[in-house]
């Protein structure tokens, strides 16, 4: 593209003479001159494109001088370097414009070699005020979405922001029921409790080190262990999970009057490798993971709701934690979009009530049952749990396991299928 250079001066035969001598770099898109016969006609130039980065003008000239139009760009907040053209014997005026901000000049009768000179090294001025300009804004980018520390430590090191494969931990949060409180609450009552909701849960994020990547609508997704490696990076997203869980009631409680019914979160977690890096433009930063491992994330968080259990991660996930993670294998499940079974369990949002790892290893139990082909042990074990413990409905992976193994029980399948779910979203 060519460098824009405007000229402003009333004599008449100068465009003549510039148009001679930059006759061939002007034909190869070098340069693009612009000509104004004064400062007023020189700013309406400007207005009009605001490409142009290097100005050459007259100090002497009708209607507004060279010197007011000098004043007139310092206003323009613009990379915009002015290069004064004055008659030698008007070195004080030369010297008053150097003084307010111009950054060269040359003197008539103009030598064209120099003419030349100090446009190149106008421009390559410009360049470096450009990039600079560019790495502020990148700068300010990366301040803005990471935490200041990781900040500091990408800006020593901005090769961690390139594309890569790395094993990453993905949340994926969603608010239920959004839609329908939407319309309730109206516009402005739903951005305020958006807001509100958005800043309680984002702090249990960055709380546990993470790294919030984008804000949709209701939901949330945040990774762990990009750009920097962390250790234990799956225990740090399940103890944000379990934090933005507990925020919950609080944040019911403050809105009650607004909002009315109860506030349900649901949120999967999943772990594996994906493609990492900086993938937004130069008008908006954007680092994320991409790929598989983010996808099954979403597809475990829309399970979660299916399964009426606020947290549920892979078995991924969950190989990567300590024993302090109360957690329930919940079986294999047929995902939308995935080609092979996975494997989920449920990690509960807070520390286990008494007595319920005994009623966890009786459900493990039917279930390990149920998926070995055992039906009827399978439908013993379930029923005694029932019985012994007494559940409602409110145990909806009880409530499915135990429908399935009736179902295979009353119509046998030709081909039996561990897999005890299949969503269709």
């Amino acid at each position: 593209m060519a460098a824009k250079i405007l000229v402003t001066d009333d004599e008449a035969d100068l465009e003549l003479l510039i148009r001679q001598r930059f006759r061939k770099k002007i034909l190869q898109n070098e340069y693009e001159f612009i000509f104004a016969g004064n400062g007023l006609e020189a700013l309406e130039k400007l207005e009009a494109h605001q490409d142009i980065h290097v100005v050459l003008t007259d100090l002497n000239m009708p209607v507004m001088d060279g010197l007011t139009l000098l004043a007139r760009i310092a206003e323009l907040q613009r990379i915009i370097k002015v290069v004064i053209v004055s008659a030698y014997g008007d070195m004080a005026n030369i010297r008053t414009a150097m003084n307010r901000g111009a950054f060269d000049f040359l003197t008539k009768p103009i030598d064209f070699q120099d003419f030349e000179i100090t446009i190149s090294k106008t421009l390559e001025q410009v360049g470096l005020l450009e990039e600079g300009r560019r790495a502020n804004e990148r700068l300010a980018a990366v301040r803005q979405f990471f935490s200041p520390g990781l900040a500091d430590q990408l800006e020593r090191n901005p090769h961690l922001l390139e594309g890569r494969n790395q094993e990453v931990t993905i949340l994926v949060s969603d608010l239920r029921g959004f839609s329908q409180l939407a319309e309730r609450l109206g516009p402005q009552q739903t951005c305020r409790f958006i807001r509100d909701m958005m800043e309680r849960l984002s702090n249990r994020i960055v709380e546990h080190d993470g790294l919030i990547v984008d804000y949709a609508g209701d939901g949330i997704l945040a990774m762990w262990n990009a750009p920097l490696s962390q250790q234990g990076h799956a225990e740090r997203a399940c103890r944000a999970a379990r934090g933005m869980l507990a925020e919950m009631p609080n944040l019911e409680s403050d809105w009650r009057h607004v909002v009315r019914d109860r506030l349900a979160l649901g949120i999967g977690i999943n772990t594996g490798f994906a493609q990492v890096g900086n993938t937004g433009s130069t008008r908006k930063f954007k680092y994320g993971p991409h790929g598989h491992t983010v996808n099954l994330a979403s597809r475990v968080q829309e399970l979660s709701k299916y399964l009426k259990t606020p947290l549920v991660i892979t078995a991924e996930t969950r190989t990567r934690l300590q024993s302090d993670f109360p957690s329930r294998r919940l079986g294999k499940v047929h995902l939308a979009g995935m080609v092979n079974p996975v494997e989920v369990h449920e990690l509960l949002p807070a520390m286990e009530s008494a007595g319920w790892s005994a009623y966890r290893d009786v459900y493990e139990r039917a279930l390990g049952m149920y998926e070995a082909g055992q039906l009827d042990d399978a439908h013993q074990t379930l029923m005694s749990l029932l019985a012994t413990w007494q559940t409602d409905d409110s145990d909806t992976p009880l409530k499915l396991l135990t429908e399935r193994v009736r179902e295979c029980l009353k119509n046998p399948p030709a081909r039996f299928d561990p897999a005890l779910y299949r969503t269709s979203h």
